[in-house]
């Protein structure tokens, strides 16, 4: 669809000479009264205005003023005689888009209207990802009324338009991702890409190119040049997942690119200047790797410069009843089913459980619970409960008392694989490792 401008001027000769400089690439609609032009322009369906400064009966400024009220994103240039400019300047500082000096440059009014039609489609998309955003950011894994998570909501508003880097630390299933996306999705980068990858889940030998990209037999494999996804990311988020499993040997390289926001694929001498926003993410204690040195102190800070800790669904048990209802509704859909409610019997004991995978875990349960309902309310008939972690006590007893640290260690992952009926997926995230890790330190290869 053509992108619709209005021009306004109350000269005739100058509208049509607008006219002719935009059409036929807009759809342009000229008004001789702004008057006229302010009550067709607040209807909406413009994507730019085009207006001169002086005008009788309402100036260029008043009238500006008056369409952001109805529409702050609609981008407006100014027209204005020499003598004025400076005034015009100013009037840039209290929402103009751009202004045009007499007498006109057509390529010049072309170009300005083309960025100005460009800038309000990205407004209008952050917009509806904003509202999609907000709705993200009350519902799903982070929905919650606890007092903890009404902290985490606050924070999420007060960092979401800045640049800085975050790292979001939290139990693996509590939402990491989530609060990760919302806080893209209300930022400037709204309209830029959203980029998550788990740095656990990509081979060492390999992570380096996938984050800064390689030239063409830079090494075994390469078959072509390829981009990193800090340029992939240009302009917007990347999301590092479980960044505390980052190689030692690569990180003062995502340091420098954190630092000088310049990146250089493998094989290559040139940099790339990358205009990103970091958020990183880890279930482990990062401040514990830094002390081991198995992660850079100064990547740590420069990572941490806003910190957001997402707790455990065992310490926001008041908020489990809301998630149970969210994922009903959620999961009626999806398996065409018309769950009205939940007993009280099972809502006690699921509020009672631990939920070792938090809020995962529980979505999980809902929906296994909402696809085999036989009633329209979901009872402890309908699911079993997920068994409750076994006391650990009586487990320690029965240990050799002469076992070393790394012995120690293994027979613990055995015990809680025990317990998880040999689940690697479920073992690993209360263990608060990744999987990758929870092989290697058995031993095992990956399956």
């Amino acid at each position: 669809m053509t992108d619709r401008i209005a021009v306004i001027d109350d000269h005739a000769d100058s509208l049509e000479m607008l006219r002719e400089a935009l059409s036929p690439a807009y759809q342009v609609e000229t008004f001789g009264d702004p008057l006229i032009a302010l009550e067709k322009i607040k209807a909406g369906g413009y994507s730019a205005v085009v207006t001169d400064v002086m005008m009788p009966g309402l100036n260029g400024v008043e009238l500006m003023g008056k369409l952001l009220e109805a529409s702050p994103n609609l981008p407006i240039i100014l027209i204005t005689a020499f003598g004025t400019l400076e005034a015009a300047a100013n009037t840039i500082k209290t929402g103009a888009f751009d202004y045009l000096s007499k007498p006109l440059n057509l390529n010049e009014i072309r170009l300005v209207v083309s960025n100005a039609v460009s800038h309000f489609h990205v407004a209008e998309d952050s917009k509806m990802i904003g509202a999609k955003a907000k709705e993200e950011l009350n519902v799903s894994n982070v929905i919650g009324k606890n007092e903890k998570m009404l902290k985490v909501f606050k924070l999420i508003g007060r960092a979401a338009p800045t640049n800085s880097s975050i790292l979001i630390q939290g139990e693996s299933g509590t939402g990491k991702e989530i609060v990760a996306r919302s806080v893209h999705l209300n930022s400037p980068r709204a309209g830029k890409p959203f980029i998550p990858i788990n740095v656990a889940a990509i081979p060492e030998q390999l992570l380096e190119a996938e984050l800064f990209g390689h030239e063409k037999g830079a090494f075994t494999g390469a078959l072509f040049a390829r981009d990193g996804l800090f340029t992939e990311a240009q302009g917007g988020t990347l999301f590092l997942d479980e960044v505390g499993e980052i190689p030692l040997q690569l990180q003062p390289k995502l340091l420098r690119a954190l630092q000088e926001h310049e990146v250089r694929r493998i094989g290559s001498s040139v940099s790339r200047v990358v205009d990103v926003r970091i958020i990183a993410a880890t279930n482990r204690k990062l401040e514990d790797l830094v002390a081991e040195k198995q992660f850079r102190e100064d990547l740590f800070y420069r990572l941490s410069v806003i910190r957001i800790e997402l707790p455990p669904l065992r310490e926001r048990r008041e908020d489990i009843p809301l998630l149970v209802e969210y994922f009903i509704k959620k999961y009626n859909s999806q398996h065409n089913k018309q769950i009205t409610g939940i007993s009280k019997e099972l809502l006690s004991s699921i509020e009672a459980h631990d939920w070792p995978g938090n809020v995962r875990e529980l979505e999980n349960f809902v929906d296994r619970a909402v696809a085999l309902a036989t009633g329209p309310v979901l009872t402890l008939n309908d699911v079993e409960l997920p068994a409750s972690r076994k006391p650990q006590s009586d487990w320690a007893k029965s240990l050799p008392r002469s076992l070393t640290l790394d012995e120690l260690e293994t027979e613990y992952i055995k015990h809680i694989l025990t317990i998880y009926d040999d689940n690697y997926v479920r073992a690993a995230e209360v263990l608060g490792i990744n999987k990758s890790t929870l092989y290697r330190k058995l031993g095992k290869p990956k399956k």
